[in-house]
């Protein structure tokens, strides 16, 4: 009766420990995964500082010819001037 009681209580304080390294490496993961979302951030803000804001073509600048031309313009020129 001792051994099967000691039994028990081994296989409960095991449960326990799986359930605690359990919620353990969740937390592990999601704080690696907050810190890998945060360096990604950091590192678009700081790409962002170094070269610039994007320049987002209009939708007649997408394809052919058009494209062309308008890769070959300089950002600061201004078609209506």
């Amino acid at each position: 009766m001792i051994v099967a009681e000691a039994l028990e209580a081994l296989w409960s304080l095991g449960v326990a420990v799986l359930i605690w390294l359990a919620l353990i490496v969740t937390s592990l993961v999601l704080a690696v995964e907050a810190l890998a979302v945060a360096v990604c951030v950091a590192v678009r803000a700081a790409w962002r500082l170094v070269r610039g804001e994007r320049r987002l073509r209009p939708s007649w600048a997408l394809r052919g010819r058009t494209a062309r031309r308008y890769a070959r313009t300089r950002p600061d020129y201004d078609r209506a001037a």
